[in-house]
Parts: structure tokens; sequence; C-alpha cells
């Protein structure tokens, strides 16, 4: 045996530099196609709960349409008539209608605007990971 060591082979700067640079590649498409899937996700329950919510409106619609229709025939038959018993019980069913189509639109819009677009899992990450590349460089 010689005197001489052999020196430990090291990474130099430049390669550590480098393979630190590819992982940070690997890990920005690995987030972007995170977030694309949940913004897919996200995309997904906003167009079911807009669909649910018109759906809903439509049918709140439909009621106004026959509360108006109602009240219309109440006036009428309140001008015609001027007897209390048949308009009264008209004005309840018109009154009656009107209610139920107020409390469907309202349901409807609500349903619209619970979906929250924010790719929360993917923010996530990126501060978990922007955490670990700091402490990997400190």
């Amino acid at each position: 045996m010689s005197g001489e060591e052999r020196p430990i082979d090291r990474p130099g700067i430049a390669t550590l530099v480098a393979d630190a640079l590819s992982r940070s590649a690997d890990l920005l498409q690995t987030e972007f196609r995170l977030a694309r899937a949940e913004l897919g996700e996200k995309a997904e329950a906003l167009r079911t709960s807009l669909i649910a919510g018109v759906t809903l409106m439509l049918i709140g619609s439909v009621f106004l349409i026959g509360a108006i229709v109602l009240l219309l025939q109440a006036v009428v038959v309140a001008l015609v008539e001027r007897g209390v018993s048949a308009p009264l019980a008209i004005l309840i069913v018109a009154g009656g209608s009107a209610l139920g189509g107020i409390a469907v639109l309202i349901a409807g819009r609500k349903t619209i605007g619970n979906v929250d677009p924010t790719p929360e899992r993917t923010m996530d990450s990126l501060q978990r990971d922007a955490r670990m590349a700091k402490e990997s460089l400190t």
C-alpha cells in the first residue's frame, strides 16, 4: 500500500446546482399537473352547480308565472263579481305560488355560488415546496 489516500469522489458545485435545477423543474411540472387536475375538478363542480342552480331558477320562474296569472285572474274576478269568496280563494292560491317561486329562486341563486374555484391543494403543495426549498438552501 502506498502512502497516498484516494480522495472521496464528491460531486462538484456545478453538478449539485444542475441536479437541484433538474429536481426543481420536475417538481414544477408535477405541481402544474396537480393544478391542472384540481382546476378540472373545480370546473366540473362549478358546471354541475351552475346547471342545478339554473334549473331551480327556471322552476321558480314557472311558479312566478303561475302566480302572476292567478293574481291577474283574481283581479278580474274581483272587479267582475265584487264578491269575496271566489277572489279570496284565488288570491290565497296566487300568494302561495308567489312564495313557492321566490323560495325556489333563492335556493337556485345560492346553489350557483357554492363552488370556490381556488385550487387549494395545489396552493398548499406549492407553499410546502417553497418552504422545503428555502430550508434546503440554508
